[in-house]
């Protein structure tokens, strides 16, 4: 009777297994029981040999040999375990494909095994390319990223401007008792640069959510600002309503400036705007403390 060393050399030359094969390859396997190298030596002579040229006993034989190696071993009899587990995954996808002896093999292990890791449920080829293109196409946000921030940046240099114009009106005006002009001015800037500001959160919070943590925020954890404390898009949300709140906050305050109060009804109407924003900020203050 040939070992079973020299039964691998006839059969990987040949390519071909004949019945009498295949009961000298049954007899080699489950002598002594089954090992991790004969597992592998099955899966190397499945994938090598012609399957046209096979006798139709070896099917059986391949899913009883392998199935008896991961159910019949001493460490978890019955189960598969994580290691065997990604061997099995490693080896079926090797290939790049389920074949017909891999899908019988799985349908026994589903029918057999106490347990059946979510790592077996392979997909076809076809599915993971499609599903590692769409995997990728969170690099879209990347737009959105470099478009806020961009924007932010035009915000910032339209507010720098409006302050020189404010200190330009403030210099020519500086001996006389007028002021209203440039405090308009002054709280317009602020009102670009929390917007800005809007954007830039904006855009760390998508970058940080669907392509990467930032590497020099995670190296200073203790420093890390509580606008770029984003996990997910609650985060990111939370975020951007506090300063899109202190936008229309500035917003109401330079309206506020800008409109001459002739009678009681206008007053009334500034008195109770003032009642809403400090009911806002009393809602945002207890929402952040909770």
């Amino acid at each position: 009777m040939e070992t079973l060393a020299e039964l691998k050399k006839r059969l990987f030359s040949d390519g071909e297994l004949s019945t009498s094969d295949i009961e000298q390859l049954k007899e080699a396997m489950f002598d002594g029981g089954m090992t991790m190298g004969k597992g592998e030596f099955l899966f190397d002579l499945k994938d090598s040999v012609n399957h046209k040229k096979v006798a139709v006993e070896f099917k059986q034989l391949f899913v009883d040999a392998i199935s008896a190696l991961l159910l019949e071993d001493e460490e978890s009899p019955g189960e598969i375990d994580d290691s065997e587990a990604k061997w099995l995954r490693a080896k079926i996808q090797s290939t790049g494909e389920l074949d017909d002896f891999d899908k019988a093999l799985l349908k026994n292990l589903k029918e057999r095994a106490i347990n059946y890791p979510s790592i077996l449920n392979y997909k076809h080829s076809i599915t993971r390319k499609f599903e590692k293109c769409l995997y990728f196409s969170r690099y879209l946000t990347l737009l959105a990223v470099f478009g806020s921030l961009l924007a932010a940046i035009a915000l910032f240099v339209k507010g720098s401007i409006i302050v020189f114009d404010a200190l330009v009106e403030f210099f020519h005006t500086f001996n006389t008792p007028e002021y209203e002009s440039m405090l308009e001015m002054f709280v317009s800037s602020v009102d670009v640069f929390l917007f800005g500001m809007v954007l830039v959160i904006f855009g760390v919070g998508i970058y940080e959510l669907f392509i990467t943590k930032i590497d020099p925020v995670l190296q200073k954890v203790d420093g890390r600002p509580s606008w770029m404390q984003i996990s997910n898009v609650d985060d990111l949300k939370s975020s951007l309503g506090k300063v899109i709140l202190m936008v229309l906050i500035v917003t109401f305050f330079k309206h506020s400036i800008e409109v001459e109060y002739g009678n009681v009804n206008e007053l009334l109407k500034l008195g109770f705007g003032i009642v809403l924003i400090a009911l806002a900020l009393f809602i945002t203050s207890k929402s952040h403390h909770n």
